[in-house]
């Protein structure tokens, strides 16, 4: 039934471009306001938020209950049950729009349009805007940390989790992401949220940057570092993860060099140059020529999309492989 459910869904996504029919979320946010205005339950932050949760995810057991005793063979109704809810659970927005929309502006050299467009995707997440917005360096390497957290958010978690737990998890997802994005943005509310959202995403977000490490260059994806690392926001984990796929620099590549000699300095940055370039011409079919700035961030921006796009059908192939093994 998951996988079933799995391979229609992204069949609809694949051929909308999104599942926004279904992307209704002003019930969610009324709950949210009216939770939050009630004196006992607004004084401790957690609770609203668990109660947000709790009451969506009380009435699909209610109809998942429903549907399997009121019919003999509750099959077709469960498969619309899995799909409509996988469907609802899928992020908001159209990843690969937003990043040709980037992609677009940096090409005419509009700044200004990016940093809207960059403020729009940030949302209430860890990503820190850049002070120089004329600086398109910066505005890359900021792009680059929100697509690799938009993309594992509004698909990759939802498929982790619903995957784990059918649509609950799904649902479960895609609702606390919701709360932490309605939620005044530095309220005590939203810093709940987001502490929830990082544990929740702590599992999902280590098995992505292993993804990208498989279906990337796996040399230089810092995953020793990023599995273990407890401490980080996603977003961090998660750049440094699809920047090491991509042969980009990272911090812990940074922090080897910095104890080299500048021989062996000048050899791991030549090594790590070519690795860029074949990943970048493999993903792209763009040949890196050099590795000035800040083309070479653009580079990089571009040839997230195929890679994320890899990570994907590499999951539905070995979903689909479990299924007939199991």
């Amino acid at each position: 039934m998951i996988f079933l459910s799995l391979v229609v869904v992204l069949g609809i996504v694949y051929w909308l471009g999104s599942a926004s029919v279904l992307h209704f979320d002003g019930w969610f946010k009324w709950i949210i306001n009216r939770l939050q205005k009630i004196p006992g339950l607004s004084s401790v932050a957690g609770v609203p938020l668990a109660v947000a949760l709790l009451i969506p995810l009380a009435i699909l057991v209610l109809i998942f209950v429903v549907i399997n005793q009121a019919f003999d063979n509750p099959w077709v109704g469960m498969f619309l049950l899995y799909s409509l809810v996988l469907l609802y659970s899928l992020g908001r927005g159209n990843l690969i729009a937003d990043v040709q929309e980037y992609i677009s502006l940096a090409t005419r050299g509009d700044s200004v349009a990016a940093v809207q467009l960059l403020d729009k995707l940030r949302g209430n997440t860890a990503v820190e805007p850049v002070a120089e917005s004329a600086d398109w360096r910066l505005l890359h390497g900021e792009a680059l940390k929100i697509i690799a957290y938009r993309g594992f958010e509004r698909t990759f978690a939802v498929l982790f989790w619903f995957f784990i737990a059918g649509p609950f998890g799904a649902l479960l997802y895609r609702l606390s992401v919701l709360y932490r994005d309605f939620s005044e943005q530095g309220s005590e509310a939203a810093q709940v949220a987001s502490k929830w959202l990082w544990l929740l995403e702590l599992p999902s977000v280590r098995l992505m940057g292993v993804t990208w490490a498989f279906v990337g260059n796996f040399e230089t994806c810092p995953l020793r570092k990023n599995l273990l690392d407890v401490q980080s926001s996603s977003e961090h984990v998660l750049n440094e993860c699809l920047r090491g796929a991509l042969g980009a620099p990272t911090e812990c590549s940074t922090e080897a060099m910095a104890t080299m000699n500048p021989e062996q300095k000048a050899e791991m940055q030549e090594e790590m140059e070519e690795e860029t370039q074949d990943i970048i011409e493999d993903l792209t079919g763009d040949v890196i020529t050099t590795h000035s700035e800040p083309a070479y961030s653009f580079a990089l921006i571009k040839s997230s999309l195929p890679l994320y796009t890899r990570s994907l059908l590499f999951w539905v192939c070995a979903i689909a492989f479990a299924t007939l093994v199991v």
